[in-house]
């Protein structure tokens, strides 16, 4: 998954704050579009400021890895800070979930009650399908994720991608 559909997926989750499961048909996908204008419809906007999103890998399996390296990358870490304007907060969020989406996604599974999350997401970008499971505790201003992407390695087969992710209001955007 790129690190464009992750801000997407984290995103996502962040700003989802309603209650229940997405409206929708059994079986019917839930666009990123359609997510974002119910949550918006019950009321609930993102705190503009600067935010922190650590992200830690906690598993790899990439098909054809040489023996031995199972796993690698367990435990690398990345932190980004990213500030989310007034000015964003304004434009809605179906504006914010496009803005980090790689491809086409859409939620297979959406269910958040009580600020706990169990979603799956699925993205079609440059010909490959990922899909990302996630699972844990949102508020508005945050979020604690463990997730598990399966992706397909061009002549390879399908591989997994397994990480936590924290992701935190910390304060307010630098002045310009």
């Amino acid at each position: 998954m790129t690190r464009n559909a992750l801000i997407a997926a984290l995103c996502a989750a962040c700003l989802a704050g309603c209650s229940g499961e997405a409206n929708r048909q059994e079986g019917e996908a839930v666009v990123l579009g359609d997510a974002a204008r119910e949550v918006e419809a019950q009321g609930l906007k993102p705190q503009p400021g600067l935010y922190k999103t650590t992200i830690t890998m906690t598993g790899l399996e990439i098909p054809g890895l040489p023996e031995g390296m199972e796993g690698h990358g367990a435990g690398l870490a990345r932190t980004l800070e990213s500030c989310l304007t007034p000015a964003e907060v304004d434009k809605g969020f179906d504006a914010l979930l496009k803005k980090g989406q790689d491809g086409e996604c859409a939620f297979e599974r959406f269910a958040l009650a009580g600020g706990q999350l169990d979603a799956v997401m699925v993205c079609n970008a440059q010909g490959r399908t990922s899909r990302m499971a996630m699972k844990g505790t949102l508020t508005a201003t945050s979020a604690d994720l463990e997730a598990a992407t399966r992706l397909a390695f061009e002549g390879m087969g399908e591989g997994t991608m397994n990480f936590t992710a924290r992701h935190e209001r910390i304060g307010d955007c630098a002045a310009r």
